[in-house]
């Protein structure tokens, strides 16, 4: 079964440089960033939307790019970065291979502590996420974890790295840093006002100001949610977070 909104896909790729994209993708409530890292053997996509219909056009948007198999990594867990991933699963069966889905170990747990909980947030615009009822509505979880120590992964050609700064926008926040460019998930957001519930905002403030030191190794830095900035920025974020939530 295809899933399909009522309106075409518009979203456009961004190329960041290298091999490295990246989509703002239409939510419904807020446009996510989707990434692409495409390698000679195989692609890295960097969260996979907020339920099945989402993951079908994430899907669509990625094969106009590259037919290579695909590596996932979700960058944390909430539901708009990880409800998609049983899309992605059943497309790794074409190639003959599981897909892998990379996580931190502490948002895996987040995954399967909350996953089912998370539902009744999707019910607008992934009604069949939210029932549970259909394909593509199953939680994924991930199947390869890290925790300190960061991990290479070679898409043929290119080397990204996966990585944890330490707690910040949740407790299993992943960097995903290809040449030039990393994706820090909801770590950094551009646009809105960072969103603190769960969050550790003076540990978050540390890691921000850890990226602040990185602009050389990355230029580029995509956040979750928003347009592509600099170590600067995320620099600045620091003393934002730091403060904690407006009352």
């Amino acid at each position: 079964m295809t899933h399909q909104r009522a309106n075409p896909w518009h979203e456009k790729w961004r190329h960041l440089g290298g091999g490295s994209y990246v989509m703002a993708s239409d939510a419904a409530r807020a446009l996510v960033n989707i990434g692409l890292v495409v390698g000679t053997e195989r692609a890295l996509l960097i969260d996979t939307g907020c339920g099945p219909r989402h993951a079908t056009e994430i899907l669509a948007a990625v094969r106009t790019l590259t037919a290579l198999p695909l590596v996932v990594a979700n960058t944390h867990a909430h539901w708009d970065h990880f409800f998609g991933n049983a899309i992605f699963r059943d497309e790794g069966f074409t190639h003959d291979a599981g897909t892998q889905f990379w996580a931190h170990a502490a948002a895996a747990r987040g995954m399967a502590g909350t996953g089912e909980s998370q539902r009744a947030e999707v019910a607008g615009p992934e009604p069949e996420m939210a029932a549970g009822i259909g394909p593509g509505t199953e939680i994924v979880l991930p199947t390869h974890v890290l925790e300190q120590e960061p991990v290479a992964l070679d898409l043929g050609g290119i080397s990204v790295k996966l990585f944890c700064l330490g707690r910040g926008h949740t407790d299993g926040d992943l960097m995903v840093g290809a040449p030039g460019v990393l994706f820090a998930g909801d770590v950094l957001e551009e646009g809105a006002a960072p969103q603190f519930e769960g969050s550790f905002p003076n540990q978050w403030a540390g890691v921000l100001r850890t990226l602040g030191g990185m602009g050389e190794q990355y230029p580029v830095m995509v956040p979750g949610h928003g347009q592509p900035v600099t170590a600067a920025f995320a620099a600045e974020l620091a003393d934002t977070v730091e403060l904690g939530p407006a009352i």
